[in-house]
């Protein structure tokens, strides 16, 4: 308790109120990594030059996520790559701002070979049929022989749950989650649990099917007015940089504010996971190109996916 009030008071210095003459901005993220440094900048105008106030909104589901961009409740979100084009290409103005190669593993109850066709038993992804991580898995595996069975479950957390239940031999899961999970496993393997294991990196497979492309599959997309301004936008990259540096140098900090804005993905921080945030940002053509050839496959294997066409570069204002 006196660390987190000694931590709240040095916060209470480093920043202090936010700019009244500066616009707000309503961002919003899913419990993964890429999310700390959009909280980091709920109080930022002051450690890093940043023009614009932000007010930060957790979601956790893909419905609620379309729910609050249909509604014009948030300017921009953490969304994938694909979310995105299908935005686009049902008439919102979109733009994405930020691509990431994010850390994405199947963590299994049993080690063995890291290639994707040598899974047997019950896969677990997060959400619905047709969602990204099925297809994604997908599209990587290809025609790729396989023993694995799917099943659908309403989130991560669930996943988890499920694995260390046996109800599931292998799961899909972003960070903090997969850090999560294999600690959560240590702490029960004495009453018989298995000890979890990262068996397969999502990145290093999808760069082994299709070599030279790195995996551009996550997005910071803004909406609406907001995607027409590239001076705000290029604001944002330049304030996100800093803030994931200071993330990175500032654990402890990030922590207590991902508590006061995210307690659900504070507590999985919680696990030590906060101390591997290495946010990988994409920038310049080739993240560009990298985001379109994965949207091409996606559109391959389900057309509906992308809702349309495969937008241009138009879509994209990641500069280096």
């Amino acid at each position: 308790m006196k660390k987190i009030f000694l931590i709240a008071l040095l916060l209470a210095f480093a920043f202090p109120a936010q700019c009244k003459e500066c616009p707000t901005l309503v961002f919003s993220g899913p419990p993964i990594a890429e999310s700390v440094p959009l909280i980091a900048m709920t109080q930022g105008p002051k450690i890093w030059k940043q023009p614009f106030n932000v007010k930060f909104i957790p979601w956790h589901s893909p419905d609620m996520l379309r729910a609050m961009i249909v509604g014009g409740q948030i300017d921009a979100a953490i969304i994938t790559t694909a979310a995105a084009a299908t935005l686009l290409n049902k008439g919102v103005k979109v733009r994405i701002a930020q691509l990431y190669e994010s850390p994405v593993w199947i963590v299994s109850r049993n080690p063995g070979p890291d290639t994707l066709e040598s899974l047997k038993g019950t896969l677990l992804f997060p959400f619905g049929p047709g969602e990204m991580p099925e297809l994604f898995f997908k599209a990587t595996i290809g025609n790729k022989p396989n023993k694995i069975t799917i099943r659908h479950t309403s989130g991560a957390l669930e996943a988890v749950n499920l694995l260390l239940a046996g109800k599931g031999d292998h799961a899909m899961l972003s960070e903090p989650t997969a850090s999560v999970a294999i600690q959560r496993s240590q702490e029960k393997h004495a009453n018989g649990s298995p000890l979890l294991v990262r068996r397969i990196s999502m990145g290093k497979a999808w760069t082994k099917t299709f070599p030279g492309h790195r995996l551009a599959a996550t997005s910071m997309t803004f909406f609406g007015a907001q995607a027409a301004r590239p001076d705000l936008i290029q604001n944002f990259r330049k304030a996100h940089t800093q803030a994931c540096e200071w993330v990175k140098q500032n654990p402890s900090e990030a922590l207590y504010l991902t508590q006061q804005e995210f307690p659900s993905l504070a507590t999985q921080l919680h696990s030590g996971a906060i101390k591997e945030i290495d946010i990988h940002a994409l920038n310049g053509q080739k993240a560009q190109k990298n985001a379109l050839f994965f949207l091409s496959k996606i559109k391959e294997l389900s057309p509906a996916a992308i809702g349309g066409p495969i937008p241009n570069s138009d879509l994209f204002e990641v500069k280096e």
